[in-house]
């Protein structure tokens, strides 16, 4: 189980410290993505090809980023990344996810990982917009709207205090400019280790 590069599970060991436990769990959601996405569209057959190092790591570096324990919710889950790797990842037993999206068979996609790796999750199905937002103490999204649409979705979160940890790709510093045109925050940008992007932590969140 590797991608065609070669890298796999056990690499990811050189980026954070995961058990083997954890391993297992993540080899659970890759195997249900690869079940599901030959009768879905989850994920293309090239982007499956480097899913350990383009989508897990990916995700996985946003764990020291999220509460240890704590509510956190995924705007625009998808095929689960983040939020289906940091809730391998969990080892606290407070610690819970919330996946919101809003189309059927990615749902039932989600619903199905979940179980199967018996992950601390649950998915809300429905539109970002028009969900009654549940409490939370972070919020995550990975490649689901522009940096300024992103917190405008997540806004009644950030007025509630919670604070986000927002992966984005190469174009962020312009997203992040944007996105101050319309928004006040403190942000602080971590240099990704799986690209040129950079992970985004926002918090203080109020509108211009």
């Amino acid at each position: 189980m590797r991608d065609l590069d070669g890298f796999g599970p056990e690499d990811l060991r050189d980026f954070v410290d995961v058990s083997r436990e954890t391993l297992e769990r993540l080899k659970i959601i890759v195997s249900e993505l690869d079940e599901w996405r030959r009768k879905t569209n989850l994920i293309g057959p090239s982007e499956f090809g480097r899913v350990w190092r383009r989508h897990i790591l990916d995700s996985i570096q946003l764990l020291p980023h999220i509460p240890a324990s704590g509510h956190t919710i995924d705007l625009g889950s998808g095929s689960g990344f983040p939020a289906l790797v940091l809730a391998a990842c969990a080892t606290d037993p407070d610690a819970q996810f919330s996946l919101v999206e809003s189309v059927g068979k990615k749902c039932a996609f989600l619903r199905s990982a979940i179980a199967a790796a018996n992950l601390p999750a649950t998915v809300i199905q429905g539109r970002v917009e028009s969900i009654n937002p549940v409490q939370a103490h972070c919020v995550t999204a990975r490649a689901f709207a522009p940096l300024p649409k992103l917190i405008e979705y997540a806004a009644p979160w950030f007025e509630s205090g919670a604070y986000g940890v927002i992966p984005k790709g190469r174009r962020w510093e312009e997203e992040l400019t944007d996105a101050l045109e319309s928004w006040r925050f403190a942000y602080e940008a971590i240099p990704s280790v799986s690209g040129d992007g950079a992970i985004l932590k926002i918090s203080e969140v109020s509108r211009v």
